[in-house]
C-alpha cells in the first residue's frame, strides 16, 4: 500500500498533467478550444486526480491513526490524581437530543413552575453539542393536533465541520502566528558552520466573541403545539450556524465579528485576471504549497460555483461532466464547499489544518418572559447562543481567488 508521501507525489504529478493538456487547447482569447475526442481524457484525468486525492487523504488519516496508537502502546507512566468529569454524553441522535432537552426541563422543574404561575426567573441549561447536531426536528407530537411545517430554506454553507476544533473557558486566546521561516539548512564543508536559522512567531491575542439568535414566541401557542419549540430552536440553530459560517471565512476581526480564514492579516491572494477560473484555482493552490501548505478545501458562491462547473469546450461540451450527472464537488483533486458567506466574485483555497475553532461551552438554548412587557403578555422568548473565536497559525496557508 502507497504511503502518504507517494501518494502525494503522484497527485502533485497528476495536477502538473492536468494543467498542462489544459494549457495544450488554450487559445488567444484565454478559453479552451478542446476537440471533442479529447473531453474523454480530460476527464479520465480528473478522475484519477479525485481517486489520487482521495487515497491520500484516507493515508493521512490512517498514518495518524497509527501514530496515535503506536504512542498509545508506549509506557504512559503513573496517573497519580487528576479526574476529569466527563460530563454529559455527546449527542448523536434524535432520541438523545429529546432526552437531553427533557433532562434540562427537569432540572429546572420548580423554576418552570414558578414561571408557569406567574413568577419571575429565567430557566437556563446547555445542550452539549455543536450547532450541526440539533438541526433536525427532534420532538414527537400528535400528528392529529400538528400535521407538519414548512422545510426550512435556508444555505448555510457550513464550512466548520472541516477545521479543527476545541474548548477553552476564558474570554480570550493567546497564539502564536508563524511568520519568518528561513531554515538556512545547507550542505557545508567540514568544520565549516552553515547560516542560522531564522524562525519568527507573534504573539497573538483574539478574544472570544458571542453569537446569537433569538425570537418572541406567544406562551399559549407552545403548549398547544409542543413541537413548535423544537422546530424554532432548529431554524434558531441553522441561522446562527450560516452566520457563524460566513465569519469563520471573510470575519473582519473588528469586535464583536471574529477573524476568517480569507480576510485574517497576510492572507494570500490570486486574480484570475484572464486565465480561465480553474487555472487560477491551481496557481492559487501552488502559492500555499510555495509556503509548505496544502489546499484541501475549496469554498465559492453558489453563483461562481455554477459558472465553473458550466465551463464548456469551444464544440460545446461540459468540461466537468455531462448535465446528465451530479459531477463531483472537487476541483483539482480538493473538495468543494458552496457558501453565500463568500463575496460573489471571490473564491478561494485553504490548507484547513492551520485555522482552529474554539468554543466557550456548548449551543445554550435559553427561555425567558423577562423582556419588556413579555411576561404581561404571556411572550417567552427563545434564545440561542454560542461564544466562539478561531485561531489562524499560519495566514499564508489560504488564498482568496478573485475576478472570478
Amino acid at each position: 500500500m502507497a504511503t502518504a508521501s507517494e501518494l502525494r507525489a503522484k497527485l502533485d504529478a497528476q495536477r502538473e498533467g492536468a494543467a498542462a493538456f489544459m494549457d495544450a487547447f488554450k487559445n488567444a482569447e484565454g478559453q479552451y478550444d478542446m476537440p471533442t475526442d479529447k473531453v474523454g481524457q480530460f476527464r479520465k484525468r480528473n478522475e484519477e486526480i479525485n481517486e489520487t486525492a482521495v487515497a491520500w487523504e484516507a493515508a493521512v488519516e490512517a498514518e495518524k491513526a497509527s501514530d496515535i496508537e503506536a504512542v498509545k502502546a508506549e509506557s504512559q507512566g503513573r496517573v497519580v490524581t487528576e479526574t476529569k468529569d466527563a460530563g454529559p454524553p455527546e449527542i448523536k441522535s434524535k432520541a438523545d437530543l429529546k432526552s437531553a432537552f427533557t433532562k434540562g426541563f427537569s432540572a429546572n422543574e420548580a423554576m418552570l413552575k414558578n414561571i408557569a404561575s406567574g413568577g419571575t426567573g429565567t430557566a437556563r441549561f446547555e445542550i452539549p453539542a455543536s450547532t450541526k447536531t440539533i438541526i433536525d426536528i427532534a420532538d414527537i407530537t400528535n400528528p392529529n393536533d400538528f400535521v407538519g411545517y414548512a422545510p426550512d430554506a435556508i444555505a448555510v454553507g457550513d464550512v466548520e465541520a472541516y477545521l479543527p476544533s476545541g474548548q477553552i473557558s476564558s474570554n480570550n486566546i493567546r497564539y502564536y502566528i508563524a511568520n519568518a521561516d528561513t531554515s538556512n539548512a545547507a550542505f557545508v564543508a567540514n568544520v565549516t558552520a552553515g547560516t542560522d536559522a531564522v524562525l519568527t512567531w507573534t504573539l497573538t491575542t483574539d478574544q472570544v466573541e458571542d453569537v446569537q439568535a433569538w425570537v418572541p414566541v406567544g406562551r399559549d401557542i407552545l403548549s398547544d403545539i409542543p413541537m413548535l419549540q423544537s422546530m424554532i430552536t432548529g431554524r434558531l440553530a441553522r441561522r446562527l450556524q450560516k452566520v457563524v459560517a460566513a465569519a469563520l471565512l471573510v470575519g473582519t476581526g473588528g469586535s464583536p465579528i471574529i477573524w476568517g480564514m480569507f480576510t485574517r492579516t497576510n492572507f494570500q491572494t490570486q486574480a484570475k485576471g484572464a486565465d480561465p477560473t480553474m487555472d487560477a484555482v491551481m496557481k492559487g493552490m501552488t502559492k500555499l504549497a510555495v509556503v509548505g501548505a496544502d489546499a484541501n478545501l475549496a469554498v465559492f458562491h453558489p453563483n461562481d460555483w455554477q459558472q465553473i462547473r458550466l465551463t464548456r469546450t469551444g464544440d460545446g461540451i461540459y468540461i466537468l461532466g455531462s448535465p446528465t450527472e451530479s459531477g463531483p464537488m472537487r476541483l483539482w483533486g480538493v473538495p468543494v464547499v458552496t457558501s453565500v458567506g463568500m463575496t460573489e466574485g471571490t473564491g478561494g483555497v485553504v490548507d484547513t489544518s492551520y485555522t482552529q475553532v474554539f468554543s466557550n461551552g456548548g449551543l445554550q438554548v435559553e427561555i425567558s418572559t423577562e423582556h419588556a412587557s413579555y411576561f404581561t403578555a404571556r411572550t417567552a422568548v427563545i434564545a440561542l447562543s454560542r461564544r466562539i473565536t478561531a485561531a489562524h497559525y499560519l495566514p499564508t496557508a489560504a488564498c482568496t481567488i478573485t475576478g472570478i
